[in-house]
């Protein structure tokens, strides 16, 4: 099975005022292609940090964050990160003045992978997702705390990059949209998420 990701001795601390807080230290991993991960833990032990980390949201980690065997700072953070990794954020980082189809749109047109992706095909995959066409033309600061998680989740899948980070990615929603969600997440094969 193909390594695509992999941290190797990886290290994250950061210095407040008077400490040095190490989150996680000597890590040691590796992601194979086409399948699911979870990574468990309790409330505050540094599970949104380690993600942040792999998906090259912050550099200043200590030791390697591997993507097919090359460090991700020799790629570039700003490539990788555009062409390789989608995020799911707990707090979703839509554009509030957009509306759904846009901000998938604009995350689509970023992203180098997609292929022949437009409006009407968005708009199916969202109203599969419980978003009708109604809502995903007003405004994202207008939908509740689980539409906005599941527009993030269908961008995440439309950008078509080769893994799909997501930091609690069911964390707004209903027992039933979480089953359907955790279910689409199976059908890509390609996610590490923190549950």
């Amino acid at each position: 099975m193909e390594k695509l990701l992999e941290i190797r001795n990886l290290s994250f601390k950061y210095k407040d005022k008077y400490n040095e807080r190490v989150i996680f230290k000597n890590c040691n991993e590796c992601f194979n292609n086409n399948t699911f991960y979870a990574i468990l833990g309790s409330s505050g032990c540094g599970k949104t940090t380690l993600l942040s980390v792999i998906a090259g949201m912050d550099d200043r980690y200590e030791g390697e964050v591997l993507y097919k065997n090359k460090e991700i700072k020799d790629i570039g953070i700003d490539n990788f990160r555009r062409n390789h990794i989608s995020m799911i954020f707990q707090d979703y980082n839509l554009f509030q003045h957009l509306n759904s189809i846009d901000n998938i749109m604009l995350a689509v047109d970023i992203s180098s992978n997609h292929k022949n992706i437009n409006k009407d095909i968005i708009l199916q995959k969202l109203n599969e997702y419980g978003i009708d066409e109604i809502k995903a033309k007003r405004k994202t600061s207008t939908l509740s705390g689980g539409e906005k998680q599941r527009v993030a989740i269908v961008r995440s899948i439309f950008v078509n990059n080769e893994i799909i980070i997501a930091d609690e990615p069911t964390g707004n929603l209903d027992n039933d949209s979480s089953l359907f969600v955790v279910q689409e997440f199976k059908k890509c094969l390609k996610i590490i998420t923190n549950v």
